[in-house]
């Protein structure tokens, strides 16, 4: 009888990430880098899909991936196939959603907290910083998703591989802001935010008279990812910091390249509670940030929620499944979200921060 492979896109994923850790630099490495990416990516059966894509000389190796009967058999055949060095487990590729098990989630999730419930669009960005769209394309693109409303947050001029705004920046956008919402507003509103960069003391590199200028302001880490510093005290003041809305992708995590963060989380989600500063869960697939194992403590800590995509096109809007399907794990009780509010409700929390 032919047995259909067993092992999940994530698995299978995480088979050719350790293959390609034992190949030095070169031609082998990378494809076997691009075959993981592809297998955590894929929306159905990932063998079907990455052995479509991947080179000739590689498809062999993955059949033999493919054709293992649980993770057992799978670490026996990275362990036989592997190349000189020794394949390891990353922390940078642990506790993610493949996007096949993002789509488990939401078919099996509570409804209550699908993206289709969501009233709102948290967290994208346009041309004006490092996103590829202008904001009237993105906001169309938003209500097109059946949003009512959505927030704009372009990046503050501390992140300057971001080509971040500043004031004149943002009083710029600040007026297309407003001639969208008069020209659209009663179909879908636009609220105007600004990702700022917490520094390495906990300080936001855009001074309060400026943060006054937007609906909402998001603090985020970008930068001093130092994996031996316990950076409690930097993100407890920086959520102390007057007029801060959200605490964004709070471990600063991605996919294959960094772990996060180190904190004592209790604290920093409790800090966050008394300051009335909501918690990212950031849907972004490099990101998924917080996991659910965090966003669940950080409800336990009573914060409240907002889902993000953090798109930087019009296609990343999408991200947001992820975000639902990690608050779904999470079991994040739909009170909690703030995405959920009508756009009314939503400008009076902002307005009460």
């Amino acid at each position: 009888m032919n047995r259909q492979p067993t092992n999940t896109n994530s698995e299978l994923a995480e088979a050719l990430f350790a293959l390609a850790d034992s190949e030095p630099p070169g031609d082998r490495r990378l494809a076997l880098l691009r075959a993981g990416y592809a297998a955590f990516d894929a929306s159905g059966k990932a063998h079907t899909v990455v052995l479509r894509e991947a080179p000739s000389w590689l498809q062999p190796l993955i059949s033999q991936l493919a054709a293992c009967h649980g993770p057992a058999a799978l670490e026996a055949a990275v362990e036989r196939l592997k190349g000189v060095g020794s394949p390891r487990r990353w922390p940078s590729r642990q506790g993610y959603l493949s996007r096949a098990e993002v789509a488990e989630t939401l078919g099996s999730g509570s409804a209550d907290l699908h993206p289709k419930r969501m009233r709102g669009a948290f967290h994208w960005h346009t041309r004006d910083s490092d996103g590829k769209a202008p904001l009237e394309a993105m906001a169309r693109a938003c209500g097109r998703r059946g949003h009512a409303w959505s927030m704009v947050t372009d990046h503050s001029r501390g992140l300057e591989v971001a080509s971040g705004l500043d004031l004149e920046g943002v009083r710029l956008q600040q007026k297309r802001v407003a001639r969208w919402n008069r020209q659209n507003g009663e179909d879908h509103h636009v609220f105007q935010g600004l990702e700022v960069e917490v520094l390495a003391d906990g300080t936001l590199d855009v001074p309060k008279g400026e943060r006054l200028e937007v609906n909402c302001v998001v603090a985020a880490v970008h930068s001093h990812f130092d994996p031996d510093r316990d950076q409690t005290e930097r993100l407890v003041r920086a959520v102390q910091t007057p007029g801060v809305h959200v605490l964004a992708h709070p471990r600063g995590r991605h996919f294959h390249h960094r772990p996060g963060l180190k904190a004592r989380w209790e604290k920093v989600f409790s800090a966050c509670a008394d300051n009335g500063v909501a918690i990212e869960i950031n849907g972004f697939p490099r990101r998924q940030d917080l996991d659910p194992d965090l966003a669940r403590l950080a409800v336990d800590q009573g914060c409240e929620i907002i889902l993000a995509s953090d798109a930087h096109a019009v296609p990343h809007l999408e991200f947001d499944a992820y975000a639902s399907a990690i608050a779904m794990r999470a079991e994040v009780p739909r009170d909690r979200i703030l995405n959920v509010r009508h756009a009314d409700e939503f400008e009076a929390w902002l307005a009460d921060r």
